[in-house]
């Protein structure tokens, strides 16, 4: 199997993906958005018992659509609101791919599962090397602006710091989510290379993002747009499950 994510196929299939040096930044180098594609979060809501079967299907997702492609956590955080108790997030290549999937595994998407489609606003980054032990930060936020205008923060700014990240070995991967529906909600999927890493990592990523600042006009502008255009829900700490 390729053990690359397929963060990288989906990305070379609808957009180029943006280099990381300040010179290009300067440059405003264009970003188109990966919003054409659909991922599948399922959640055990915070509280709720795991279904006993979620391991064994989780197993046996991974042995069908690539054990890059779905990412399965439970969180640590238990101070609510924490968002969720376990999650599992499933890539596809297309809508249709999506759809026959939840239709052969409709048996095992049953309550305490909720199932939400969602487009992938971003994502970045491959699977980390097995034997890793990644930790992620998963944070849900509602909208409060209008898509476009969430897009454009996304491609102006989440998408090159994030990729910063990335490329200083930081993140190993990252995905921006929209649930669908009139409600839905932001869900950002961060993963760290290990849990030191993350505790470290603050300093770090504010010299990234100051270097970023400095070079590309837009990043600063859209930096300072954050708080107007959503505001955070919950957010925890999770690392693989069990």
């Amino acid at each position: 199997m390729n053990t690359e994510h397929p963060v990288a196929n989906r990305m070379r299939r609808l957009f180029t993906a943006s280099a990381l040096a300040l010179a290009i930044f300067a440059a405003g180098a264009p970003m188109a958005s990966a919003g054409e594609v659909e991922d599948l979060i399922l959640v055990v809501p915070e509280g709720a018992a795991k279904p006993a079967s979620l391991s064994a299907d989780v197993a046996r997702w991974r042995s069908s659509l690539g054990n890059a492609d779905v990412v399965h956590v439970d969180s640590l955080k238990r101070e609510k609101p924490s968002g969720f108790g376990s999650m599992v997030v499933l890539n596809f290549d297309s809508h249709d791919e999506l759809a026959a999937w939840k239709r052969a595994n409709a048996k095992s998407l049953a309550a305490p599962l909720q199932v939400k489609e969602a487009d992938v606003l971003t994502e970045g980054g491959k699977a980390p090397a097995n034997g890793s032990k990644p930790v992620y930060k998963i944070s849900y936020y509602a909208l409060t602006s209008p898509r476009e205008a969430f897009q454009g923060w996304v491609d102006g700014y989440l998408t090159k710091y994030l990729d910063a990240q990335v490329q200083h070995h930081i993140l190993t991967r990252y995905g921006m989510y929209l649930e669908h529906g009139k409600d839905g909600r932001a869900l950002l999927v961060l993963e760290y290379a290990d849990a030191k890493t993350e505790q470290e990592a603050e300093p770090i990523k504010a010299k990234l993002s100051d270097d970023i600042a400095r070079v590309d006009k837009e990043y600063a502008r859209q930096s300072d747009l954050k708080e107007s255009l959503r505001t955070t829900q919950s957010w925890t700490l999770a690392v693989p499950a069990n």
